[in-house]
């Protein structure tokens, strides 16, 4: 991918980033100085799970080693061998996450933590939802210039339509081939959205922008690097928006997609107890409280009382919530013939110039 994306850097599209070097912080209860009792890796800012990964380390006594990683190479990391996968994975690729599980790389688990969770937040006792995304538009108002903020991806459209030039390299989104992410949201627009095609035309003819994840993309925005972002996980755009108000979070009024952070132990890990405890910690209500009152992220579990539960989304959307569910159906997004036929088309009309795809690899 690092030499396809320098070559197209003379072409019509810009890649900002590329990969991102892993970023480990370590929580542990003061006055303690010792090896690792649990491991994690994961996607989500170190930053922002920061608080959540320290007071479970404070309140069980355990040092944890966090390390931030692309969606891809987490996932790499749950197929090696003894002593190189982490013990837990936290990962917003659902459908990367659902394919380790059928592949046999995870290990099952059940207490009664786990048992009180709906039925449609786990998988075989492997996979384990712990947080809602909703999948979001996000404009800088300065753009509209007295234009009406747009609610769907027909009236997203007429705005880029109308603005032209205005916002020739102004959109962005993450890299739906690098960022399991951006595949997973852009694949599901692919089967869920009659503008589906004239989103890639639009977005090809305006030379969108990519980055390596969602937080790149607010940055991005709050730079003025672009005005339109597309595809984003609503729990930072909403947080984003509280403190910028010239940036606006639209859960679009078409459909809104919404997907699941899961958590899974890989069947290497070398501390799946300690593992376990940060499960039943982080799926209690009580955890699901913390979560989202220390990390913005939004709970699975509505009695858990914050207030960005999926029921407090529901009454802010005047639109369609179209779940990504786990589900068979899902493993089919990892199918190699199908993944290397929705990049081809994403790549004739964004890299117009480069040749198809032969490696469908993830």
């Amino acid at each position: 991918m690092k030499a396809l994306t320098s070559l197209l850097l003379g072409f019509c599209l810009v890649a900002i980033g590329g990969a991102q070097a892993a970023t480990t912080e370590v929580f542990k209860p003061a006055n303690v100085d010792a090896s690792p009792d649990l491991v994690i890796s994961g996607v989500a800012p170190v930053a922002r799970i920061a608080p959540f990964l320290q007071s479970f380390a404070e309140r069980e006594g355990l040092v944890v080693r966090y390390t931030e990683r692309m969606t891809n190479e987490v996932s790499r990391l749950a197929t090696k061998e003894q002593g190189g996968s982490p013990d837990l994975i936290l990962s917003s690729a659902m459908e990367q996450q659902l394919k380790l599980v059928n592949d046999g790389y995870a290990q099952p688990y059940r207490s009664d933590v786990i048992r009180e969770l709906p039925e449609w937040a786990q998988w075989r006792d492997e996979l384990f939802a712990y947080a809602f995304e909703p999948i979001v538009m996000v404009i800088n108002r300065d753009l509209l210039a007295g234009a009406e903020l747009p609610q769907s991806r027909d009236q997203l459209l007429q705005l880029i339509r109308a603005k032209g030039p205005l916002v020739d390299g102004k959109i962005g989104m993450t890299d739906i081939e690098t960022v399991g992410l951006g595949y997973l949201t852009w694949a599901h627009d692919s089967r869920q959205s009659r503008t589906y095609g004239q989103l890639l035309e639009t977005f090809g003819n305006a030379h969108l922008r990519l980055y390596p994840d969602s937080e790149s993309v607010l940055q991005a925005l709050l730079k003025g690097e672009i005005f339109i972002a597309y595809n984003l996980v609503g729990s930072y755009a909403f947080d984003f928006s509280n403190r910028y108000p010239w940036i606006t979070t639209v859960m679009p009024a078409d459909y809104t997609s919404v997907l699941m952070r899961t958590a899974l132990i890989p069947k290497s890990a070398q501390h799946p107890e300690a593992a376990r405890r940060f499960l039943d910690d982080l799926l209690s209500t009580s955890g699901q409280a913390r979560l989202g009152e220390q990390t913005g992220l939004i709970p699975v579990i509505s009695e858990a009382g914050s207030s960005d539960t999926f029921a407090f989304l529901r009454e802010k959307s005047h639109g369609i919530f179209r779940p990504i569910p786990l589900s068979l159906q899902l493993l089919l997004q990892t199918d190699a013939e199908k993944r290397r036929l929705l990049l081809n088309e994403w790549r004739a009309a964004v890299y117009p110039q480069q040749k198809p795809a032969t490696d469908s690899a993830p």
